[in-house]
């Protein structure tokens, strides 16, 4: 009866530990990207049109989809990015892709140099009248961000 209560009690210790052990793992992961960028014109991103001015974001633990909340001139957004991947470019700082169609801009893809991930956002949809139009030349346009933790 001693040895069935001995082994019960290292069971749940050992267990305890275990999921002590778990979460601190769980908290270590846990990193918040935040950072700062200046859009000079209107900017559509994902379903949401950006005005000019100055933006700030943050995203916790970057998990797949990645989520950021952006805020900006016109209150608090939330985004998702379409893909994510970590392949780091050399000599490139963080920056915004921005894509022109027409007269139409949306971000294509947000890179941030520290940790090396790239998150790629949904271009608009297209009405089927403007798709010939939108068949023509792309132009892009990177505009810098300013990252910290």
């Amino acid at each position: 009866m001693k040895s069935y209560r001995n082994r019960l009690l290292a069971t749940v210790a050992g267990t305890l530990l275990a999921i002590g052990v778990s979460g601190t793992q769980t908290v270590a992961q846990h990193v918040s990207e935040t950072g700062s960028f200046k859009l000079p014109y209107e900017v559509r991103w994902n379903s949401a049109v950006l005005p000019a001015g100055d933006y700030t974001y943050s995203m916790e633990s970057i998990p797949s989809p990645a989520m950021m909340t952006l805020s900006g001139p016109e209150g608090r957004i939330f985004l998702r990015a379409m893909v994510t991947d970590d392949k780091k470019k050399s000599n490139q700082h963080s920056n915004l892709t921005i894509e022109s169609r027409g007269g139409d801009r949306f971000v294509h893809e947000l890179y941030l140099a520290d940790s090396g991930r790239h998150f790629l956002y949904w271009p608009p949809k297209i009405a089927k009248s403007e798709r010939q139009l939108a068949q023509g030349p792309a132009t892009t346009e990177h505009i810098l961000v300013a990252t910290g933790r």
